[in-house]
């Protein structure tokens, strides 16, 4: 019996840190990093998502400014779709820059039920009515703490690029 569980616990354990019958000691395994993206493609990428990023704050202070209508509600959900869909991709690299307020967990549970960070809770909402009806008067200073992150973020990969050439 204690033979069967020393033969399970090694099917466990992963063959790189299992000891060397020698030494007793881990055997060491290089394992190679993950690939990622290039920094061009990065950078494409950061491009990309600030241009839908500004297309959803423009329908944002417009429906603020002249009130919600049918034009600013489809602009409001189209750039809603396409930064719910690329986020995920680069939110890793955005929260690093950006300055987190319990608002915008507040304002997520509001929305949708969980919390959210600041680009989340811009795009919580299903559309501009449900927005505002919700809006807790952060919309501005949201807008501002991401486009800080943004520009952070960016100005890191510029100077990445710098250093590369």
């Amino acid at each position: 019996m204690k033979g069967a569980k020393k033969d399970l616990a090694a099917q466990i354990v992963e063959p790189s840190s299992q000891p060397n019958k020698a030494t007793g000691r881990a055997k060491r395994q290089e394992v190679p990093a993950p690939v990622g993206k290039s920094l061009p493609e990065r950078q494409r990428e950061l491009i990309d998502f600030y241009e839908q990023y500004e297309d959803l704050v423009e329908a944002l202070c417009d429906a603020a400014r002249f009130g919600p209508d049918i034009v600013l509600e489809r602009r409001y959900f189209e750039a809603r779709t396409r930064i719910r869909a690329d986020y995920p991709a680069l939110r890793p690299f955005l929260i690093s820059y950006l300055d987190f307020q319990p608002e915008d967990a507040i304002a997520g549970l509001k929305l949708c039920g969980r919390p959210v960070d600041a680009f989340e809770a811009l795009v919580a909402a299903f559309d501009l009515q449900e927005f505002f009806k919700l809006d807790d008067g952060n919309m501005i200073f949201r807008i501002t703490r991401t486009r800080e992150a943004l520009n952070a973020y960016g100005e890191h990969l510029r100077q990445l690029a710098a250093k590369a050439a």
